[in-house]
C-alpha cells in the first residue's frame, strides 16, 4: 500500500479548495483558481507551496569532502547557494548543507536513496521543511512588513541566502529567478508551515494577491 503524506501547510489551504495532486509521495496544491486569476495573483503578490520537493541534508566537518566526492558542486562561502542541474545546493553554515531538487528528481533524490553517509565527521540531517514561495511586485513589501531585517539589501548580493525570522518564525530565505521572474523562497520547520502560510496569505491579499498552485510554476 502506498501512503501519501499530508503537506505541512495543507490544513491552512482547505478553505481555498485547491486542486490537489501528488509529488514525491506528498499531496500538494497544484491549482487554486483559473490560470488567469493565478497569473494575476503571481504578478501582484502570489504565495505558493513547494514542500513536496525532495531534500537531502548533511552537516559536519567532513560534509563538504563527502558531497564533492559524490560530484556535488558547493557554494564557496557560508550562507550562499548555487544551482547544479535541477538541484538547489544551499550552504547553511560553514559545514551544513541542504540540497533540494526542483520538481524533477536530481542530486537530492539520488543521495537520499543511496547508502547512508558514514564517517566520524558526517551527520545526516532529516528535513521536513515547509517550503513557500512569494512572487510578484509586492513580494518585497510583504517581507519588509513581516521581517525586521532589510531583506532587499541583505539579498542584493547574488546567490546569498539569509537566515532570519519572518512573522516571528525562523526561516531561510533566498532570491531566485524562476520562469524569468524574481521570486523569494522560504523554508521553515514544518510544524510552523500552516501558520506562516496563513500570515503571508493574509498579507498577500492586502496587495490584491493570493494563493498560486505548484503547477503554475512548473508546467
Amino acid at each position: 500500500m502506498t501512503f501519501i503524506q499530508t503537506s505541512p501547510v495543507s490544513h491552512a489551504q482547505h478553505h481555498a479548495h485547491p486542486v490537489m495532486g501528488s509529488l514525491n509521495g506528498m499531496e500538494i496544491a497544484l491549482e487554486f483558481d483559473s490560470p488567469q486569476i493565478q497569473q494575476a495573483y503571481a504578478a501582484l503578490a502570489g504565495i505558493a507551496e513547494f514542500s513536496a520537493f525532495a531534500r537531502f541534508g548533511i552537516k559536519g566537518a567532513g560534509a563538504a569532502e563527502w558531497l564533492q566526492a559524490k560530484g556535488i558542486s558547493l557554494p564557496s562561502t557560508a550562507n550562499s547557494w548555487l544551482m547544479q542541474d535541477s538541484t538547489l545546493v544551499l550552504r547553511l553554515g560553514n559545514s551544513e548543507y541542504l540540497l533540494e531538487d526542483q520538481f524533477v528528481a536530481g542530486h537530492a533524490s539520488a543521495l537520499a536513496q543511496g547508502s547512508a553517509p558514514v564517517g566520524a565527521k558526517l551527520y545526516p540531517v532529516a528535513r521536513s521543511d515547509a517550503a513557500l514561495v512569494l512572487s510578484g511586485q509586492h513580494a518585497l513589501a510583504i517581507l519588509a512588513e513581516a521581517c525586521a531585517l532589510d531583506i532587499a539589501a541583505e539579498l542584493a548580493q547574488p546567490q546569498r541566502l539569509l537566515m532570519t525570522q519572518v512573522a516571528g518564525i525562523s526561516v531561510t530565505v533566498l532570491q531566485q529567478t524562476l520562469n524569468g521572474e524574481t521570486v523569494y523562497r522560504l523554508w521553515c520547520d514544518g510544524t510552523y508551515g500552516a501558520y506562516l502560510w496563513h500570515e503571508l496569505s493574509a498579507m498577500a491579499q492586502e496587495f490584491g494577491g493570493g494563493p498560486v498552485g505548484l503547477s503554475f510554476y512548473f508546467k
